[in-house]
């Protein structure tokens, strides 16, 4: 099958990417199933229908999706209903972005996004670690223990819109000098219109990018997917995915 559609409340966001149930979609379907919310889950490789891009989401999640999927009738429905105020997020990977999948800059829709896409291949992958840093108070961080948060692998290279509100960024570590160095990469970048709700969160919720994100928290926890598929996480990355996903959804 295509196309799952998981009733689970008055919720409803259109997720595209990543994989099918049982795979690295897992962690982004357990987080919205968490909340309470509806799901269509369009899989990577698949176009999406007119149809269903038609539909009133209160959000729209773009996670290893490529732009080649997205039909132009159907990305004319998104854009419509972004600029009505669903609310709009792209997750890293190799397909998002400017990734060598992704192909987003070509977009009109990434235009939405409070963060410009590279000309180019955007990847980043540091096998030290990218450790995060808070750079602006928000509801999606409240609570969370940054200063024990567990170093990232990879994310896109975007580049902040100057009207928009950084709220995380990573940087690399080097163990040898026992310092940190290079460039300060956005990692969580929001907009600042009261109207719309858009966000680029720019590593992945699933391995191997997110590194130890996974298992950010004291608690760990068994999340229904789908059937008799489960996903382990900790609490903390739960509560981030949770509060984020909430937020996008004015929820």
């Amino acid at each position: 099958m295509k196309m799952r559609i998981l009733r689970q409340g008055h919720i409803n966001i259109l997720y595209c990417g990543d994989s099918p149930a049982g795979g690295p979609a897992n962690y982004l379907l357990a987080m919205i199933k968490y909340i309470g919310a509806e799901v269509t889950h369009v899989h990577p490789g698949v176009k999406l229908d007119p149809k269903t891009a038609e539909v009133r989401y209160d959000a729209i999640i773009f996670s290893d999706y490529g732009y080649d999927c997205l039909p132009e009738k159907s990305e004319r429905k998104l854009i419509y209903q972004i600029l009505l105020g669903t609310g709009f997020l792209m997750v890293g990977g190799w397909s998002s972005f400017a990734g060598p999948y992704g192909n987003w800059q070509k977009s009109e829709i990434a235009k939405l996004l409070p963060v410009d896409c590279a000309k180019n291949d955007d990847r980043v992958n540091i096998g030290s670690g990218l450790y995060p840093f808070v750079k602006s108070k928000h509801s999606i961080l409240k609570s969370l223990d940054f200063k024990n948060a567990p170093v990232l692998i990879g994310l896109n290279d975007v580049t902040a819109r100057k009207d928009s509100k950084v709220l995380l960024t990573a940087r690399a570590f080097q163990p040898s000098a026992k310092k940190f160095t290079g460039p300060e990469y956005p990692l969580l970048v929001v907009n600042q219109d009261a109207g719309r709700r858009a966000a680029a969160f720019t590593t992945d919720f699933a391995p191997h990018w997110c590194g130890g994100w996974v298992d950010w928290g004291k608690k760990r926890l068994v999340l229904p997917v789908e059937k008799n598929i489960q996903v382990e996480i900790s609490d903390q990355y739960l509560q981030f995915g949770a509060q984020l996903l909430s937020w996008l959804a004015q929820k």
